[in-house]
């Protein structure tokens, strides 16, 4: 059997973990699920098969019964910085890439105390729809927001950004379109009438958002910065259909954007196959395996997998856990993307399809070595 164990782990999408560790059962469960349904953390979380699958895990980091009242009492006799540098050490992390945008920054570590903390390696990505939103509330004119929108993305490696990120997704969806400046004037127009009717914007006008996103592809492209998209899974406020990466296909068909390495995230469950498609045939298109979020079980973490490094080059294929609020997801996305990794490929040893030293070398690049190139880390 491959052991994976001495590969160090770049995280390729993670957020940051909250200041605030100490809780009961009901509020830890909350975190392992994209349901919003208050009802569900109570009712439905113990019985997914991801959640009794970590609670025995989290029994064997504790040296305790898989009993979930017994581990939560125990790791509230931990601070917060000691479950991090625990979960960290544990799960052989070298870096994590984090969108630091969400949760609120104010309800958690910085990234520079992640890394002291963990002792880890710490990149950051500027998350795009974040910056948008904050423009438009400052300013009263679009040309205001889209010249100060285009120089926040001026030397980006220089302000401390490896790379973009756009959730889209779940705002308009993936068919990305090039609209006429009047159509995005009109689009800011009315997301200001939102805006001082309510108080508040959560940016979802399509001509606005697709009129910036282009202003950062060009951005992006001319400084060889990758661009990571959310796809395929979210919780309850995306509409999946939309977030299919096929729907990328005219950004990716444009050739003055190849410059631009674009990360599919969440390996695009469920549409995974389509992902690891779009890593085949187009050069600047890399494809991500999440080993935490989505909250599935090895089986389908074996086949989401077993698809893409079957379909994708292992030089376009990088793991992540999109670990957020607690320390223990970014360590069960390492442990589970090694074990999970370490399968396919010893199938693959059984079934003549690779060596033994061709599967060591795929699992360096996925698990760490194509991280380090892409993001100069």
């Amino acid at each position: 059997m491959l052991d994976l164990n001495n590969i160090a782990v770049v995280d390729n999408h993670c957020h940051p973990i909250l200041l605030e560790q100490h809780m009961d059962a009901l509020n830890f469960r909350r975190y392992f699920t994209e349901a919003t349904h208050p009802d569900f953390a109570q009712m439905h979380v113990p019985h997914t098969i991801y959640y009794l699958w970590l609670l025995r895990q989290l029994a064997a980091f504790y040296h305790c019964e898989p009993d979930e009242q017994t581990i939560i009492a125990l790791r509230n006799t931990y601070s917060a910085d000691e479950l991090l540098q625990q979960y960290i050490a544990a799960a052989r992390i070298d870096t994590l890439i984090l969108d630091f945008a969400y949760p609120s920054p104010a309800d958690c570590y910085t990234p520079e105390r992640i890394g002291q903390v963990g002792g880890c390696n710490v990149a950051r990505m500027l998350r795009l729809e974040t910056l948008m939103e904050r423009l438009v509330v400052e300013h009263d004119d679009f040309d205001a927001v889209s010249t100060q929108f285009s120089a926040a993305l001026d030397n980006l490696r220089e302000q401390g950004y490896c790379a973009l990120k756009s959730i889209v997704a779940y705002r308009t969806g993936l068919a990305i379109e090039q609209w006429p400046k009047d159509a995005a004037v009109e689009a800011f127009r009315v997301a200001r009438e939102t805006l001082a009717q309510t108080g508040m914007l959560r940016l979802a006008h399509k001509p606005l958002i697709d009129y910036l996103l282009h202003i950062a592809f060009a951005k992006a492209a001319a400084q060889h910065v990758p661009l990571q998209f959310h796809t395929g899974y979210g919780d309850s406020d995306t509409d999946l259909r939309l977030g299919n990466p096929l729907h990328l296909r005219a950004l990716l068909e444009m050739r003055e954007y190849w410059t631009m390495p674009i990360v599919l995230l969440h390996e695009s469950y469920p549409y995974c196959q389509l992902g690891a498609y779009l890593a085949a045939v187009y050069p600047h298109v890399y494809f991500d395996l999440s080993y935490t979020i989505p909250f599935v079980e090895k089986l389908e973490m074996l086949a989401f997998t077993r698809q893409a490094v079957s379909v994708a080059p292992a030089s376009k294929l990088m793991s992540s856990s999109d670990g957020i609020h607690v320390p223990e997801m970014y360590w069960s996305g390492a442990v589970r993307g090694r074990r999970v990794l370490a399968d396919v490929l010893q199938e693959m040893i059984l079934q003549e399809e690779l060596d033994e030293p061709q599967a060591l070398h795929i699992a360096q690049q996925v698990l760490h070595d194509t991280a380090y190139r892409l993001y100069n880390l």
